[in-house]
């Protein structure tokens, strides 16, 4: 039988725009729509409690793709700013949140738009990279970009696809490529619990260490790290009850 995940050796960033630009227009109806359960009920007020509220601070959303999250946070902060690489995704969330006065939008990879991000808006920044990470090949570069733009005090909240629970989740552990220890890029159909797609996306399994450290040689020092897990209630809305975390999320401060 053939397999349904493959190992990518590599993929540019263009590559990994496209995917998600064919991806935006059900993605936003999955979210719009109520069928991504995780999204509604677990992730999006779990980053709602790492990043607060600080009217005083701007809110740079990396990889904030068609801004369902966005909105959501939108009263929370003075400013958001958005940067996207993907242009459909992007069009969409200019659409959605043309309601706000408060949100910028730039259209590019996080790690090539250090100069549009100078300090032209006031106050602190707090820096949200919501399931984007596991999309960036360039994680050491991201990290370096982020060092340079971020100030002493400054946060920076990020979730990922559990590393550990993932690839058992998705099923593609047994693969004879996948080896936890190794950073390997895997395309795979886009699906969520009550929806697959025919769309496939390429994402980074690295293990937790990797994550870990690499913030941390860059100056940034991990506060906290959470394993989201629903409650009772919330996990009668799957299909299938969660047996572990499928998420991680970690909040650092910049030293």
């Amino acid at each position: 039988m053939t397999s349904k995940f493959s190992h990518v050796e590599s993929i540019s960033s263009q590559e990994l725009a496209k995917e998600w630009d064919c991806l935006a227009s059900e993605r936003h109806h999955q979210i719009y729509n109520g069928l991504d359960i995780t999204f509604t009920h677990v992730m999006a007020p779990l980053v709602e409690s790492l990043v607060g509220e600080n009217l005083d601070a701007t809110l740079v959303d990396i990889g904030s793709g068609t801004g369902e999250l966005t909105g959501r946070l939108a009263i929370r902060f003075k400013n958001i700013v958005c940067v996207e690489p993907s242009v459909q995704s992007l069009n969409i969330a200019r659409s959605i949140l043309s309601i706000f006065s408060n949100i910028y939008f730039i259209n590019s990879d996080f790690e090539d738009c250090e100069d549009q991000l100078s300090r032209e808006l006031d106050g602190k920044y707090i820096f949200l990279a919501s399931m984007m990470l596991s999309a960036d090949p360039q994680i050491d570069k991201f990290a370096q970009t982020l060092a340079r733009i971020a100030r002493k005090g400054d946060e920076f909240v990020a979730t990922i696809p559990h590393p550990c629970f993932w690839p058992r989740y998705w099923g593609y552990e047994k693969e004879s490529w996948f080896s936890y220890k190794k950073e390997l890029m895997i395309k795979a159909p886009f699906k969520i619990s009550l929806s697959d797609s025919e769309f496939k996306t390429t994402h980074i399994h690295r293990p937790i260490e990797k994550y870990i450290s690499t913030f941390s040689k860059c100056g940034f020092q991990l506060i906290s790290m959470t394993e989201p897990v629903p409650d009772k209630k919330i996990q009668s809305f799957y299909p299938h009850k969660w047996e572990f975390p499928r998420f991680l999320a970690f909040k650092w401060v910049k030293s």
